[in-house]
């Protein structure tokens, strides 16, 4: 009688060394592949929020919805997403944060925002790229991905002796070239004070021209991410998206440190002269001929 006759360990061996080659070929296009359908999704999440912002900009006479965040007072309900809040609707404590944080406190505060109001979706405040929930222990295991720039809306409290504000653009029919200027902005802040984003995203500005003419003075200032292949995602102030891909290797210098240093602001006024990333940013932040 024939007996079947198996793989030899040599031929095994063959085969296992194709499969890893195939693996190590197809690795990086899957991985790639993930970072740009995480990239779509985040952009739809930018539109959904760029969508709410011009709505509510519509229902409330032009005024632009407040671009706070954490730093609401008891007597405060105008920012767009509030403080992380206990079951009893009560802020939670911060700096730092509490290490028994949790996305439901998190869940309560963005709705009690003005931006729940026109976007009912806990996910779209959270880019799918954003992994601090995987790979930070609480508080620093923040949700929401996104910020508005400091450069639309402002804080308002009712306490009219209460300078909280950057006093930028108040309302929409300030706006001019509206396409020109990100409203929403992927940011990455570690900082444990909160155990989320703080207050809005701001740069550097210059005297009453809020744009830094110098390229020797350029600095960061908020931290940035980027979830997308050296790229970050923005919101415009017409209602369109678009992502930006970073070409400056200290842009991405100041990204990793902001993701991997605990302390608050640990970026602020990172100085990086000539970057045509910060350009771009300072350029798009807002019109150079705005005064504050």
């Amino acid at each position: 009688m024939n007996k079947e006759r198996g793989f030899t360990l040599i031929e095994l061996l063959v085969v296992i060394a194709v499969i890893a080659v195939l693996m190590a070929i197809l690795m990086p296009a899957l991985s790639a592949a993930k970072k740009l359908a995480t990239g779509a999704v985040c952009l739809s999440n930018h539109r959904s929020l760029t969508v709410g912002w011009i709505m509510y900009a519509d229902d409330n006479d032009g005024v632009l919805m407040c671009n706070g965040a954490c730093y609401d007072q008891a007597d405060d309900d105008s920012p767009w997403v509030h403080r992380p809040k206990d079951v009893a609707g009560n802020n939670l404590s911060y700096n730092p944060a509490p290490e028994t944080i949790t996305n439901q406190d998190r869940y309560r505060g963005l709705q009690q925002g003005t931006m729940w109001q026109y976007v009912k979706d806990v996910d779209v405040y959270h880019c799918p790229g954003d992994n601090r929930k995987s790979t930070r222990r609480p508080p620093r295991d923040c949700f929401r991905s996104y910020s508005i720039s400091y450069a639309f809306g402002e804080l308002r409290t009712k306490d009219a002796n209460r300078n909280t504000g950057y006093r930028y653009y108040r309302k929409m029919q300030e706006v001019k070239d509206a396409p020109r200027f990100y409203v929403f902005v992927e940011e990455e802040h570690n900082g444990s004070r909160y155990g989320e984003n703080e207050g809005g995203w701001h740069l550097p500005f210059g005297g009453g021209t809020n744009y830094l003419v110098n390229p020797g003075s350029w600095t960061f200032y908020d931290p940035l991410a980027s979830y997308h292949n050296k790229s970050s995602t923005f919101g415009f102030a017409d209602g369109h998206v678009d992502r930006r891909r970073w070409m400056d290797k200290r842009t991405f210098e100041f990204i990793r440190r902001n993701a991997a240093d605990p302390s608050s602001h640990s970026g602020i006024t990172t100085s990086s002269p000539g970057n045509e990333d910060l350009q771009w940013l300072l350029e798009h932040f807002i019109d150079r001929k705005r005064v504050n």
